[in-house]
């Protein structure tokens, strides 16, 4: 079942992702190149996602940590930057930050140890401009997502930049898509 699960989450995010970019490049280009490196890049991705070393072992109570920091990153996040006025940078910065530290306090954590890159990409979240995110419900709802999304992808684009940003993105962008469809 969790393969099945991580197969369905891995084709929503680059389905989600392919999609946003598709819109990109035919608003700005219409050309066969463009599309044609889409889908080679979109091969590759794939082609690394079902040959990663994975960790099958589930972990329930983790996951569900891992789920709860990422709505803690992003609710605070999004508070500071639309409530304090920090701005989004400023604000995600000082969460990530103050994630940083707190496994320091308690090394002994099992529960710890995820906390950090948890609450960074939920800070990603909590970026999210208040045009798009009208109130702290769609920040919980994305952030909800986002934490899923982050579950099912463990062990899967390690050493690559950008993993928890993209896997953020994909939660907003998936919600905002639910949104726009149902509502």
């Amino acid at each position: 079942m969790t393969k099945l699960l991580r197969r369905i989450a891995f084709f929503i995010l680059v389905l989600v992702h392919f999609s946003f970019l598709l819109a990109i490049f035919f608003e700005r280009i219409n050309t066969p190149l463009i599309i044609g490196f889409l889908l080679f890049i979109s091969a590759l991705i794939t082609h690394a996602y079902f040959n990663a070393p994975r960790d099958e072992e589930a972990h329930f109570i983790e996951d569900l940590y891992v789920i709860l920091y990422v709505v803690t990153g992003a609710l605070s996040t999004y508070y500071l930057s639309v409530e304090f006025k920090l701005g989004p940078v400023i604000a995600a910065g000082l969460i990530g930050t103050i994630a940083s530290f707190i496994p320091e306090f308690n090394k002994r954590n099992e529960f710890l140890r995820e906390l950090p890159a948890s609450i960074y990409c939920g800070a990603f979240v909590g970026m999210t401009a208040p045009a798009v995110a009208e109130d702290f419900r769609f920040i919980i709802f994305a952030a909800f997502m986002t934490g899923a999304f982050l579950i099912l992808s463990k062990n899967i684009f390690n050493g690559f930049g950008g993993k928890l940003g993209t896997i953020a993105f994909g939660g907003v962008a998936f919600t905002s898509l639910l949104l726009y469809l149902f509502f």
